[in-house]
């Protein structure tokens, strides 16, 4: 990958259980299917060599767990993964700031959280996208030297694979 090249992986959860008044939101875990669809994802990366450097997860139940599949699917240190609170409840805009936050010295990073600003922000780079699923994938690329400078203007949709 040269140097002047940033890439962005943008990974929906896992399907969840759904726990309607049981449970607070952030808590719900993932259904038997998510587990499947998750491990059967980050299968399909790892064979395709598509490892990101970090995977930056929303803390909420459901989005850690699948972040966690993949970042042992993918074989990615443990120092290498992190949580970040604003994940969970991010909006359009707080996804733009987390990316352009992203530490330059990471080339490729994987992000889990949510929809529906996953689906939005995934739009908002390549207007063919219009619905990102549960364990959706999407990857752009940026052909820039660092992470503030990535935008929709300069996004290349290069994988959008989802189960």
């Amino acid at each position: 990958m040269k140097s002047g090249m940033r890439t962005l992986y943008l990974l929906r959860h896992a399907k969840a259980v759904k726990y309607p008044d049981l449970t607070a939101d952030i808590d719900r875990p993932l259904h038997e299917t998510g587990y499947m669809e998750a491990y059967s994802m980050a299968s399909e990366l790892f064979k395709h060599n598509e490892i990101p450097s970090l995977i930056v997860s929303s803390p909420a139940v459901r989005a850690f767990s699948t972040a966690l599949i993949f970042q042992r699917s993918l074989e990615v240190p443990d120092s290498n993964f992190r949580m970040k609170e604003k994940l969970y409840d991010a909006d359009l805009n707080d996804l733009y700031e987390i990316v352009a936050d992203l530490d330059d010295k990471y080339q490729s990073v994987m992000i889990v959280g949510h929809n529906p600003s996953f689906s939005q922000f995934a739009a908002k780079m390549d207007a063919s996208i219009l619905h990102v699923p549960t364990a959706g994938i999407v990857r752009f690329d940026f052909e820039v030297e660092k992470w503030r400078h990535s935008s929709y203007i300069n996004a290349e949709l290069r994988l959008f694979i989802y189960p």
